[in-house]
């Protein structure tokens, strides 16, 4: 069923184990720069747990990446917020996948579409931007109780945010310094923290508006060019290719990246070792059916060449060998008017039904 790459044995036990254990977590990322609202507890005042890289020698994120929603699957009008790994259509309302093809897709690649064993094609990014969110800039742990919930489900309260906080209605303006010309290009620079795969988009709305994921899909933001560049915690970077889709997706046209890193273990029981896909069984028994595709094996060729560094540009980050961070660089539409806007940034996961969402204050002239 699958080719011969999910089937070898890794050469290091140790990574098995290793990918085996964070695979429990389910996928984190955030926006780097812009400085989103959503890293308020960056150090000195809180934690930094989300370990990214940046333009400069500093980056410090603060909890930015535990800012999501759950439960939220493809033409759905609402998240349950319970239910990341079910593996079904949460909703019953039968929307198709439109992200079908293997050259844009991130975990599965060699099943037959739309058979029994296509068991993440309810996901966020098997029909990008079409999945619901609870909110545009994220909540507080992925869920809008206080209490924190499992797979790294928890929000370490500070004076400043806590579990279940709802990121467009609490987080301040956080001047970021970002300024970009009307009709130029702008740098924008993301991470991933445990990784499942997907893509994501930018997108501007009028700082003066409620942030809302409509006001936000007014204005997607194209992409330059069809390259990211890889920024290494050591200050090393790599240009690679990139694979941008603009087909079946929301807002109509619009253009999506894929996650140019590609994911490990996907979720508990990862294993080198057979079957390398089964079916998901209806009703799932339990919260987990990451049944297909849950090996230790990066799930396309990883941008760089890591030799025997595994990790080093694949799995979740930071790897043995520090963070490896995304950038990209956008078109700013020339029809906008000069002001202060929020940049949000939206993280479709493909192995999961979850959406990561920051938000960003950035000025144009």
């Amino acid at each position: 069923f699958f080719p011969s790459r999910h089937r070898k044995m890794f050469p290091s036990a140790r990574l098995v184990v290793l990918l085996a254990s964070v695979a429990l977590v389910a996928g984190h990322g955030a926006m780097v720069y812009p400085l989103p609202r959503n890293s308020i507890d960056r150090a000195p005042a809180g934690p930094d747990r989300c370990g990214c890289a940046n333009m400069t020698a500093e980056c410090n994120n603060g909890q930015a990446c535990y800012w999501y929603q759950q439960g939220c699957t493809i033409g759905c009008p609402t998240c349950d917020n319970i239910n990341g790994r079910q593996q079904t259509d949460l909703c019953g309302l039968g929307k198709k996948p439109t992200n079908n093809d293997p050259r844009f897709r991130t975990v599965n690649l060699n099943c037959t579409v739309l058979s029994e064993y296509d068991i993440y094609q309810h996901n966020p990014w098997r029909a990008p931007g079409s999945a619901p969110v609870v909110d545009a800039c994220g909540l507080a742990g992925g869920t809008p109780w206080p209490q924190n919930v499992s797979e790294w489900g928890d929000y370490v309260p500070t004076a400043h945010a806590s579990h279940g906080d709802v990121g467009s209605k609490m987080l301040p303006v956080t001047p970021s310094g970002a300024v970009w010309k009307v009709g130029g290009q702008a740098e924008v620079v993301w991470q991933v923290r445990a990784n499942h795969g997907g893509g994501y988009q930018y997108r501007l709305c009028p700082a003066g508006e409620t942030l809302t994921e409509a006001c936000f899909q007014r204005t997607p933001l194209p992409f330059v060019a069809p390259q990211h560049v890889l920024l290494f915690s050591d200050g090393t970077r790599q240009t690679v290719p990139a694979a941008l889709l603009s087909e079946g997706t929301q807002p109509a046209n619009s253009t999506w990246a894929r996650n140019p890193i590609p994911p490990r273990c996907l979720g508990p029981n990862c294993s080198a070792a057979p079957p390398f896909c089964a079916p998901c069984p209806l009703p799932v028994a339990g919260r987990d059916c990451s049944s297909c595709d849950n090996t230790p094996d990066p799930k396309f060729p990883p941008p760089c060449n890591e030799g025997s560094k595994l990790g080093l540009c694949s799995g979740n980050q930071p790897s043995d060998y520090g963070s490896v961070s995304v950038m990209d660089v956008l078109q700013v539409p020339a029809h906008l008017v000069p002001g202060r806007y929020v940049l949000g940034w939206r993280w479709d996961c493909e192995a999961t039904a979850q959406v990561w969402t920051n938000c960003a204050d950035v000025l144009l002239q």
